[in-house]
């Protein structure tokens, strides 16, 4: 634009008003606010006298980019002119705009006033911006001042003012109110389109209010309108805030009937509700439509399937149902919610949505193992150790996930250290810090397991056990005492997860959860991986656990490649 500029002066021909308005109105399109005011100081040295429409496009470049008191400076040097040149109706839209999209609602009020003071008649696109001004705010009554000013001035609303309008009624929550503005502009002959129907869908849904959202739609199809995705949208959060899920998936089916494509704003509003309802069925229905209309899973799908087939997984281990396979000589959960789970939770991390703590922390909890005596003696006799549970307590060093979780979630943690859902630990420090106080409670025993399994690891390898600090979340409260009131730290919900954990492993620890930090003795540790046994092994190699493979077969080879330097430490 400045190069045809430049090429024009070059050329001798002498830029006018007009070309320089032009190019101020192309540089406040582009949001190039500097460039717009260094075309006016041209035209300035030029002694070329700006007109309105220059002032005007310098007010729109000021308002774009935010600088609103910039825009008023321009406003005083237009009135303060040789002779001074009167605001117009797309002088007061700039500066409404400009204030309301800084959040100046009140000083858009006031720039409204001008349309009185300079007697501006103006077109309906002037009192819609006025009206948009304050949509957020829901003044109703402002909103009906200007629509009768408009009418007053003998201008008829177009359909976008009639949206804005009930827009503003929605938001102020008179749902009647903006169903009186709709009827009132059918009365007066105004043609109705679907822009003004999808506010007031909007204005229904804003107020809950399915049943009325229902009579709209039906009202919308009698007109022979042609709903759009956003006003089928509105519907479906009405009827899905009023409980109606099976409704809200009939208009789903009728979106499509009517050749709309679902979006992913559709699908997430019924897989909440479905959540809501605790509707598994529908939300794996809604999952194979997902598929088939192109929408991938995102982050609420993801975390409302996972939650309900953890509240299912829940529900099976507290019914005794089995839930645990030995058959691959490792234990691993066998349950069709954790399956679904997992694909749910893999196939949001392959379209590179980076799930949060809490959907993680969901996953873990379908891949705990459950507190039974009786699966974890199974655990113990998988391992086909000679030795008697209650002589030598901490075998469950040896199974893989410590007999607390399934195996893959620890490969799953590690994996979301390297996605950046969890924080990496450094085996390099001593101690060893595992920070636990912003993590959930899956994800922190996890957390804590997946250390362990580091550490086997490096036992394994013959290296040196550094002890372990835990950091854990307290909670403070108050307690009367004859001194009066005070203060106590209480061990929070996730404080007493890890605690117990630590029971359950008979991983033996100094200090207390209510103190915020346990720590563990690197030599109870190394102890606590090299469980006494009467005898090496009692049953087959092919029958162990790959890790107790490693850490009784094959230290002895290990330490030795240490002692030749053929084999590096990590």
């Amino acid at each position: 634009m400045f190069e045809v500029f430049h090429e024009m002066v070059n050329a001798k021909v002498e830029p006018n008003v007009h070309t320089y308005g032009a190019l101020i109105d192309g540089c406040a399109r582009a949001g190039q606010v500097a460039k717009a005011f260094g075309a006016y100081g041209i035209m300035r040295s030029k002694n070329v006298k700006p007109d309105i429409v220059v002032f005007n496009a310098l007010i729109t470049a000021c308002g774009q980019a935010g600088a609103v008191d910039r825009a008023f400076d321009v406003l005083a040097e237009m009135r303060a002119e040789t002779q001074p040149l009167d605001p117009d109706h797309i002088t007061v839209g700039s500066l409404i705009m400009a204030c309301s999209n800084a959040g100046q609602v009140d000083r858009a009020k006031e720039v409204y006033k001008m349309i009185h003071e300079y007697n501006i008649e103006g077109t309906p696109e002037v009192y819609t911006i006025a009206v948009n001004s304050c949509s957020n705010s829901g003044d109703w009554d402002f909103a009906l001042s200007v629509y009768s000013d408009m009418t007053k001035k003998g201008l008829l609303p177009d359909e976008m003012f009639l949206s804005a309008l009930i827009d503003v009624a929605g938001n102020a929550g008179k749902l009647d109110a903006a169903f009186e503005v709709l009827q009132q502009a059918k009365d007066n002959g105004i043609r109705v389109g679907i822009i003004s129907y999808g506010s007031l869908m909007g204005a229904c849904s804003n107020a809950k209010n399915w049943q009325k959202a229902l009579e709209l739609y039906e009202d919308i199809k009698s007109a022979k309108l042609s709903p759009t995705v956003s006003t089928l949208n509105a519907l479906i959060t009405a009827l899905c805030d009023g409980d109606q899920l099976q409704k809200a998936v009939e208009a789903l089916s009728d979106m499509k009937r009517c050749g709309l494509s679902p979006n992913t704003i559709t699908y997430s509003i019924l897989f909440v509700a479905s959540e809501k309802m605790d509707d598994i069925e529908i939300g794996l229905m809604l999952l194979s439509q997902a598929k088939k209309d192109g929408v991938s899973p995102n982050l609420v799908m993801c975390r409302c399937l996972i939650g309900m087939c953890l509240r299912r997984f829940e529900k099976a281990c507290t019914l005794g149902e089995p839930i645990l396979s030995l058959d691959r000589g490792r234990p691993q959960i066998d349950n069709q919610w954790t399956s679904l789970a997992l694909m749910v939770y893999r196939e949001t991390i392959v379209t590179g949505v980076i799930p949060t703590m809490e959907v993680f922390s969901q996953l873990l909890g379908c891949l705990r193992l459950p507190h039974d005596a009786s699966l974890r003696d199974r655990l113990v006799e998988n391992l086909g150790v000679n030795t008697e549970t209650s002589r030598c307590p901490n075998l469950f060093s040896l199974v893989d996930g410590f007999g607390e979780y399934d195996p893959r979630a620890l490969s799953l943690l590690e994996e979301a250290a390297s996605l950046g859902i969890v924080p990496c630990v450094s085996f390099k420090e001593s101690p060893i810090l595992v920070d636990a106080r912003k993590l959930l409670v899956h994800t922190a025993e996890v957390y804590l397991l997946t250390v362990l399994k580091g550490l086997r690891h490096r036992l394994a390898a013959g290296a040196k056990l550094p002890n372990i600090t835990i950091l854990l979340p307290v909670e403070k409260t108050q307690v009367s005492s004859p001194e009066g009131k005070k203060t106590v730290n209480l061990a929070g919900r996730i404080s007493q997860g890890v605690g117990a954990l630590l029971r359950r492993l008979r991983l033996p620890y100094q200090g207390n959860e209510s103190y915020g930090k346990v720590r563990i003795n690197g030599l109870a540790v190394k102890r606590w991986f090299q469980p006494k046994l009467s005898s090496p092994f009692s049953g087959k190699p092919e029958e162990l656990s790959s890790s107790l493979t490693r850490l009784g077969k094959g230290i002895a080879h290990q330490q030795r490649n240490i002692r030749t330097g053929t084999l590096s430490l990590y």
